[in-house]
């Protein structure tokens, strides 16, 4: 009998109900966050993890194809995000002490001044769409979370997000032509 309520469900799931998802949303969101809590050891980290898992999961229900419960699905899926979270958090980790450990004064005249690194951040930024400059500003230079800026401009969270990665991967590309200070760009956001 529940094998077919969650046939139905996901049925319905995958032909556009926001009812459906609604109710998968209620009845996986706290256990999976609990799950992914186990591996992350952190609550806001495993709440985000399994928020992205959903957003994700609405977005591609069309191309998702369920051969197991939605159940076994998510809390797999759940588990391999935790796993990338921890692997990105170990390279993170490596290439902060390495940054450590390699001087400054060899590291910036070997390449550019931090000063041209920082130019060439903000002539990116500057030009930036308008609305796109204005979340990264917000986010990046004041320090407002996600509800803060969805508050301020009357837009979702997922805009908030999407406008963010564009923005980075404007600046990404202007200092990809320097390997070196790409790496220092993306690592130095989190020393």
């Amino acid at each position: 009998m529940e094998e077919r309520k969650e046939d139905f469900l996901t049925y319905q799931f995958k032909t556009g109900s926001v009812d459906a998802y609604k109710t998968i949303f209620n009845l996986y969101y706290k256990p999976l966050c609990s799950f992914a809590r186990k591996y992350v050891l952190d609550l806001a980290i495993a709440e985000d993890i399994i928020q992205e898992l959903f957003v994700r999961f609405w977005e591609q229900r069309n191309e998702i194809q369920l051969t197991t419960s939605i159940k076994f699905y998510f809390f797999q899926s759940a588990r391999n995000e935790c796993l990338n979270y921890l692997k990105h958090q170990g390279v993170k980790e490596k290439y902060r002490v390495h940054i450590l450990n390699v001087s400054t004064d060899d590291f910036f005249h070997d390449k550019l001044e931090e000063e041209d690194i920082n130019q060439l951040i903000y002539q990116t930024i500057r030009s930036l769409p308008p609305r796109c400059k204005q979340i990264f500003e917000l986010s990046r230079f004041e320090g407002k979370s996600f509800e803060e800026i969805a508050q301020e401009l009357s837009i979702s969270r997922n805009t908030i997000k999407n406008q963010l990665v564009n923005a980075l991967k404007q600046i990404r590309r202007v200092l990809e032509k320097n390997e070196i200070l790409f790496l220092f760009f993306i690592f130095s956001r989190f020393l």
